[in-house]
Formats: structure tokens, C-alpha cells, sequence
């Protein structure tokens, strides 16, 4: 028999206020790393905020402001929020690193792959936005009445696109997620595929909820949810399958 993870059951017995100032050193550490980032980014806002912009400039010639506030604004919420997409992997780092002491053995090791992947899918989902579901969404939403001149403030375009692109940088986490909790014993492809009918009902809810009130967004969210579900189906079942086949080696 294998001895325990003596090494769990010791932080476990951690007073609160030790477990309290190591989350405290986490947090100052990621929110160090974002703000080094920002000042970074700060230096090409400007590139940064044309990047964001080039698939809509395709249908207008400059987004609008409101107020004397809002290029300034605009510029630093496009600085920051380059700095948190690029800081990410520190900030999964930091998570690991404050909850690792407390997993036990077979915990971290199916943790592992979703500290090593996680980031990338997370850039795969932001691209996927801006590269697939941009070049539609846009083009159906300006133009649906073309006898409408569109002007759009820079602000709320800015808040339109990194919500879609975090969402979906985020749903591309599902299969990973799945993975993970697969590995750790909490979920199994049976109750995902008996779930799919509750599934399908939560994606079109959160759908409409994370998107701009048209149908046409929130179906262009829901369809690689929809999608991305089976593949957790799939990637669970292999997961499963694997787990098994350790387990009869393991006899």
C-alpha cells in the first residue's frame, strides 16, 4: 500500500492566518504582474485599441465619442485589458501554486494538464472571436437595414468585443475543465451525456445573457457551446477510458 501524501495532510493543519497571507502574497504578486503589464501596454494603446477596432472599420469609417473623457478612457481599458489576456498564464501560475500544497498526489497530476493547456485554449477562443465571429456578426448586425447609418461609440464597441472575447476564451476552457474533473473522480461521461437535454437549455440561457440582445450573437455563441459540450462528452469518455485501464494494470 502507498504511503499518504504526508505533505497534504501538514498543510491542512496551516492556521487560517498562515493560508491568509499566502493567498495575500498571491494576489500582490498577480496584481504586480498586471500592473507591470499595463504599463507595458500603455505605450501601445493606440495599436492595441486599431487592433481591437480592425474588424469593425471594415463596415465604418471611425468609431464616435461622447464625452472628453472617453478617447483617454478608452486608451487605458484597452491597455489593461491586453495586460490581463497577456498576464494570464501568471496569474493560472499563482492559483497553482497557492492550492498545490493541498492537493494530494493524484490531484496534482490531473491538474497538470490543465495548468500547461488552459492558456492556449484560452488565446484559441479569443481568436476564434475575432477571426470567425466578428466578420459575421458584424456584417449582419450593420448591416441589416442598410437604410440605418451606423455610429458607434468607441466605449461601449470596446466593452462589446473583450466581453466576447474573454467568453469565449473562457468556453474553450470546457473540454480542459472536463478533463480535469474527469481525472479527479467528480464527473463522468454518463452524467454529462444523461445532462445534455439541461445542457442545451443552461447554453442558450447563458448565451443570452453574455451576449448583445440579438438572436444572431447568441447563436453564434451557443453553436460552438453546443459543439464544445460533445467534445467534453468525448474527452471524459476517453479520460475514463484511460483511468480504467490504469486501474486493471494497477491489479
Amino acid at each position: 500500500m502507498s504511503e499518504p501524501d504526508t505533505e497534504s495532510f501538514e498543510d491542512t493543519r496551516m492556521p487560517i492566518t498562515q493560508h491568509l497571507e499566502e493567498l495575500r502574497k498571491r494576489v500582490l504578486i498577480v496584481l504586480g504582474v498586471l500592473l507591470v503589464g499595463f504599463l507595458a501596454c500603455w505605450g501601445f494603446s493606440g495599436q492595441i485599441l486599431h487592433l481591437i477596432e480592425l474588424p469593425v472599420l471594415r463596415h465604418v469609417e471611425r468609431l464616435q465619442f461622447d464625452t472628453l473623457t472617453d478617447p483617454f478612457f478608452t486608451h487605458l481599458k484597452a491597455a489593461f485589458y491586453a495586460s490581463l489576456f497577456l498576464t494570464f498564464p501568471v496569474t493560472l501560475g499563482q492559483v497553482w501554486l497557492f492550492v498545490s500544497p493541498g492537493l494530494y498526489r493524484r490531484e496534482k497530476a490531473a491538474f497538470w494538464p490543465f495548468l500547461l493547456i488552459s492558456y492556449p485554449l484560452f488565446v484559441g477562443g479569443g481568436l476564434f472571436v475575432y477571426l470567425v465571429v466578428f466578420p459575421f456578426a458584424f456584417e449582419f448586425l450593420i448591416t441589416f437595414d442598410p437604410s440605418l447609418q451606423p455610429s458607434l461609440r468607441v466605449g461601449d464597441y470596446l466593452a462589446f468585443t473583450v466581453r466576447l472575447i474573454f467568453v469565449f476564451g473562457l468556453v474553450f476552457e470546457m473540454p480542459l475543465i472536463s478533463l480535469l474533473l474527469t481525472r479527479m473522480g467528480v464527473l463522468t461521461p454518463g452524467f454529462l451525456a444523461r445532462s445534455r437535454r439541461y445542457a442545451v437549455v443552461i447554453i442558450f440561457v447563458a448565451a443570452a445573457i453574455l451576449t448583445p440582445p440579438d438572436v444572431f450573437t447568441q447563436l453564434l455563441l451557443a453553436g460552438p457551446l453546443l459543439l464544445l459540450y460533445e467534445v467534453s462528452i468525448l474527452v471524459s469518455w476517453l479520460a475514463m477510458r484511460r483511468k480504467r485501464k490504469a486501474a486493471e494494470a494497477g491489479e
